[in-house]
């Protein structure tokens, strides 16, 4: 029996587009696509990503029964007012942005009575960006962070919940819009701003044969997006400053100690460092099996 389940992505870069690579199937679902560039669009439907080319954002979400909003941060509260008239009753609306809680906020205000929404952040990615880079392994194993609302409900959580299992998400985490942006100040911004910060005045002396595993890691996401980061950082400034602050003192304990060559305390250090990264190698999360629990 063909299943009239609909799923809406609008926006289909690297992130939107392999979503809906990897959504084929899910509930049985007919995938509708909308992104502004047409050749994307047209190559999402060629590629078989997506069921539907649609026009307009409105005409992708009309009676759809969970819509995808994977569009850059500043954009995503104003879709959903301007595609409001077009949702379905009951539809679940989840956005993918790295960063949750003004924008969750937002949402809730745009969001028409009926409507649930539940945010969502897949920890994947690339260092490049498009379309044409999209795939749907990019979720194989990946963290996967929900961040239910004032407009979620257990039906709604549950959705999201049984979307990034069907992804292949491996880590899944539950958390509240302003405690993902605290963690995700550390675990994600900072290591852009890093990233960049090794990039940005670099050794001039330098060329490629000086390099190895440890600089293409270190540096791999310096390819950085500046429109989409600029945003993601102005969202979240007062957890990020506090996250740079930290790392600069920690930067000024190495550099005292290697200053004052103070071998004691740099071995002390860098024991530390070792212990605490088999700490944080520990930290997965518990599967949760209980799924009418997650709404905190």
């Amino acid at each position: 029996m063909e299943s009239d389940f609909k799923i809406a992505v609008i926006g289909l870069g690297i992130i939107g587009g392999s979503m809906a690579y990897a959504l084929h199937g899910f509930r049985g679902a007919k995938i509708a696509g909308f992104d502004t560039d047409d050749e994307t669009l047209r190559n999402a439907a060629e590629s078989g990503a997506i069921d539907e080319a649609c026009s307009s954002a409105s005409s992708a979400v009309n009676g759809a029964d969970l819509i995808i909003i994977a569009t850059y941060p500043d954009s995503i509260a104003e879709i959903v007012r301007a595609n409001s008239a077009f949702l379905k009753k009951g539809a679940v609306i989840t956005d993918i942005c790295g960063v949750k809680e003004r924008i969750s906020k937002e949402i809730e205000k745009a969001l028409p009575k009926g409507m649930h929404y539940v945010g969502s952040h897949p920890m994947a990615g690339k260092e490049v960006e498009g379309f044409v880079h999209a795939e749907a392994k990019i979720f194989d194993d990946c963290g996967f962070i929900i961040t239910p609302s004032d407009a979620s409900d257990d039906e709604s959580v549950n959705l999201i919940y049984e979307m990034a299992e069907y992804m292949g998400a491996g880590k899944i985490a539950v958390s509240t819009p302003s405690e993902h942006d605290e963690i995700i100040a550390y675990t994600s911004d900072l290591m852009h701003i890093a990233a960049c910060g090794l990039c940005l005045d670099f050794n001039e002396k330098m060329n490629l044969a000086y390099t190895a595993g440890a600089f293409r890691d270190c540096t791999r996401i310096a390819l950085i997006n500046p429109k989409l980061w600029t945003e993601l950082f102005m969202e979240n400034p007062k957890q990020i400053v506090n996250e740079i602050d930290r790392y600069m003192k920690s930067l000024q304990s190495f550099r005292d100690a290697i200053d004052n060559r103070d071998e004691e305390k740099l071995f002390s250090l860098l024991k530390r460092v070792r212990e605490n990264k088999l700490d944080i190698l520990g930290r997965v999360p518990q599967k949760n099996t209980e799924k009418r629990s997650l709404i905190k």
